[in-house]
C-alpha cells in the first residue's frame, strides 16, 4: 500500500466514525423531544440517523466478511500444506539401489 492510499483510507475512516459518532449523539440528545405531530423534523431526522447507522452496520459487516473470505485461505492453506505434507522418497530419504 502506498502513502497515499494509507492516508486516504484512514481519512475515510475517521470521516466514517466521525459520521457515526454525531448521528449516535444526535439520536441520544433528541431522544425525548417535544414530537409536534406527524410532519415532525426531529422524528423525520432521527429516522434518518437510525437508518444511516443500520446501514453502515450492516455494510461494514460485509465488509468485514468479504476482507475473512479474502485473506483467510492465504493464512489456512499454508498451514495446511505443512501439517499434510507430501511424503516422496526422497523426503523420506529411501535410496533405491539394486
Amino acid at each position: 500500500m502506498t502513502k497515499k492510499s494509507r492516508l486516504i483510507t484512514g481519512l475515510l475512516a475517521a470521516v466514517l466514525a466521525a459520521v457515526m459518532l454525531s448521528s449516535a449523539v444526535y439520536i441520544a440528545v433528541e431522544a425525548n423531544h417535544n414530537c409536534s405531530g406527524e410532519d415532525c423534523a426531529i422524528c423525520h431526522q432521527l429516522q434518518v440517523c437510525e437508518n444511516l447507522l443500520k446501514s453502515i452496520g450492516l455494510a461494514g459487516a460485509a465488509a468485514v466478511f468479504a476482507a475473512a473470505v479474502r485473506y483467510a485461505p492465504c493464512r489456512v492453506i499454508p498451514f495446511c500444506a505443512e501439517v499434510v505434507r507430501t511424503f516422496t522418497l526422497v523426503s523420506l530419504k529411501v535410496k533405491l539401489s539394486d
